[in-house]
């Protein structure tokens, strides 16, 4: 009887510090095909150096398509004041890891779905000259949000050393809409 108590007690205190490594959500691995369609930034977070005018700024939506060649392809419009921009860069694919894409070559980014294929974070974790730099998304296929999605979210910037806090919510610019044929 003993034992059991003290097994019993022994979970209870070391279940909330195991909870907390894990996603409220399950995660899956993504794949490029998954990835194509339209997404919006939900939620960002990032330790480089931004004007403090420009983290806030409203941001458009974007879309992943398979360019020509087979890639990965980001394409956002971005309105400037000389009218609505595209901004396009493809995005080389890990050999051994589907979930991690390349846009430079020593830029990665990593997506993880998190509670299915309708949300997802992207993370960025490199070092330019000495400093480490970090940046992380929360995207999704609407702007409407499961808050378990946001408190997984929340974990993960706190896991990247990054403060929960800093978390910004950007809005919705809908000025220069993408279509899907672009």
């Amino acid at each position: 009887m003993v034992t059991m108590q003290i097994l019993l007690l022994t979970v209870v205190l070391i279940l909330p510090s195991v909870e907390s490594l894990f996603f409220r959500n399950p995660q899956y691995s993504v794949t490029l095909d998954q990835l194509l369609g339209k997404w919006y930034i939900t939620h960002w977070v990032g330790n480089l150096p931004i004007p403090a005018k420009k983290k806030y700024t409203s941001l458009p939506p974007f879309i992943f398509v398979k360019n020509v060649i087979g890639k990965l392809e980001f394409r956002m419009n971005i309105s400037k004041p000389i009218g609505c921009v595209q901004f396009k860069i493809y995005m080389d694919e890990d050999k051994y890891h589907s979930n991690i894409f390349y846009i430079w070559p020593k830029f990665s980014i990593v997506f993880i779905f998190i509670g299915g294929t309708d949300f997802a974070i992207a993370a960025h974790v490199g070092r330019f000259n000495a400093e480490v730099e970090k940046m992380t998304m929360l995207m999704g296929r609407s702007m409407a949000l499961r808050p378990t999605v946001l408190l997984d979210f929340e974990d993960f910037v706190e896991s990247l050393i990054l403060n929960k806090t800093d978390i910004i919510n950007p809005g919705y610019d809908d000025s220069c809409e993408l279509s899907r044929q672009t």
